[in-house]
Formats: structure tokens, sequence, C-alpha cells
């Protein structure tokens, strides 16, 4: 299984790389992209470990996207470490946001520690399902100010239609197989379901969704992993995974946020430290944890 967690190849995530969240394995992408204009990228950040960021951009291992003033939502296996078997301490991990460059810092760059982090415990590297976590940030948004780089995107709270075109962006791998210096963007389109479902089997569950093209060619990949899939100025997806990257009949699998909206939206940084396990109802039940 390919997870995206620093990719976004435009078409197909691989499902043959097995993701290890160890440092030097994060490997991130976007395949037939081109440069991303911060207008329609404001929400986008990188999602770093702060041992790794002595030089700063070296650290990027998934992006993520700015939701509310401090509240950032990603793919639930950006958050863990797969070599320890545990998911990270949010003190492990740093966001910046308000570049496009990931290794400059310019006028009006965020760079800020994370206070905590939330994710399902129901997610597995197994299946993917349930990929999505939620992480608060120290320094967020200025109250009362609007910010020239910076501004937290909408969530869906429907599907979206089959067919539907819509963009993907990161700082993941090129063509060239090594981490974009850009944030760079891609188009694609929504596939339906039941098609999918034709190449991925039992492996698509509720809770994702495919984008990209069955031709192949454009898509989402290794680094690119919990950043935005943006349909009609909406996050209607997060990468997750998928069988290689930009693969003829394999297009990307992407969490649903409309499935996980109440989740997501439920989170927030004033649950009391020390609780590990709690349970919140979506038609479904999912079990949640915190770490601080």
């Amino acid at each position: 299984m390919q997870l995206r967690s620093l990719f976004l190849f435009v078409l197909v995530i691989g499902f043959e790389k097995s993701y290890s969240q160890s440092d030097s394995k994060l490997d991130p992408r976007i395949i037939n992209g081109v440069e991303a204009p911060v207008s329609r990228t404001k929400f986008q950040v990188s999602i770093r470990l702060k041992t790794h960021d002595r030089i700063f951009g070296n650290g990027h291992i998934c992006g993520g996207s700015l939701i509310g003033p401090n509240k950032v939502v990603t793919a639930a296996h950006c958050l863990y470490n797969s070599d320890k078997k545990r998911y990270r301490k949010a003190s492990e991990f740093m966001v910046v946001m308000g570049t496009q460059n990931r290794f400059k810092q310019v006028n009006g760059t965020i760079v800020s520690a994370v206070s905590s982090i939330a994710y399902t415990n129901s997610f597995s590297l197994d299946t993917m399902r349930d990929d999505v976590g939620v992480m608060f940030l120290k320094t967020g948004l200025p109250a009362n100010k609007t910010h020239l780089t910076i501004s937290p995107i909408v969530l869906s709270n429907s599907s979206i239609a089959a067919g539907s075109q819509c963009q993907v962006s990161g700082w993941g791998k090129t063509k060239t197989s090594v981490l974009s210096t850009e944030l760079l963007m891609a188009n694609v389109s929504i596939i339906q379901q039941s098609i999918c479902r034709v190449s991925y089997g039992s492996g698509l569950v509720e809770g994702m969704l495919c984008a990209g093209y069955l031709t192949g060619g454009t898509d989402s990949c290794q680094g690119d992993s919990g950043g935005p899939l943006v349909c009609n100025d909406e996050l209607v997806g997060i990468v997750s995974w998928g069988n290689s990257c930009a693969q003829p009949g394999y297009p990307g699998i992407y969490t649903n946020v409309s499935y996980y909206r109440n989740w997501i939206e439920s989170r927030n940084s004033s649950a009391p430290v020390g609780l590990k396990f709690g349970f919140i109802s979506l038609g479904f039940t999912l079990a949640m944890g915190y770490l601080f």
C-alpha cells in the first residue's frame, strides 16, 4: 500500500508501498502539477518533524489544511510512527503556513508548534480505514485580522458528483522523485465509487473516495499525504493512499471529508490532559484519542 505522506502525483496513489512513517521513508510528490497560486491554496500547510527541520524545509513529511484559526486537518497516518507502532507526540511536530516555497520564510509566514493532536483509534495501516486526524496549533491566525496569504477552508458537507473537477496540492515528489521546493497543484476528476471498486475491490470502504484519471498520468503521491482535495472551494478529501502513483486504472484514494465532518468539527483542544480514549457517534462509532 502506498501512502501519500509526502506526495501528490495527481492520479493514483500507491497501494504497493507499505507505509513506513520512519522519518527517512516518508516520500512525497505531485506528478504533472503546476506551481500553485497563493490565491487558491491559502489553507495549505506543511507538517514537519522538528528534529528533521534544523534546515528549514527539510522536515516536511505531510500536507494538511487549515480549517480554523488554529486547527488543521490531515491524515491519521501522518501522525503515526509505524516503526515504533504508536502515534507521535504533538511536541514532535511543527506546522508551517503562508509560504509556497517550503525552504523560505516570507512576510506573513507562520511557524507553529503543535499543542495537541486528535485521531481515531480505529485507524489501521493495513486497511487505511478512518485515515483522518486533527492538529491544534499553539500559534494560529491573529484574531479579527485578515491575513494576505493564509485563510481557512470550508469543510464539504455533502457528497461530490462523479466527474467533478477538483484540485490536489502538495510538496510531494515529482517525476524526478525529489520533493518539490514549490507548492504544486493539479486537476483531478472524482471517480465513481463502483468504477473505483473494480480496481481496489474490498480495499475501498466507507469514508473513502477516488479521484484522478483512469488513464493515469496525474495524481498525488508520497509526500502529499494529508493534503487537500478541493472541489468548488470546499475541502472534499484528504490525500490518503493508492496503488502506486498516477498508474492507469488506479485512481488515488482520499479520505471523504463529508463522511467525517461531524467528527472533525467536534474535535477541540480543550480535552482534559491525559484523556486517551473516548467515543463519538457518526452514525457509526469511532474510538478517539488525544496526545499532548
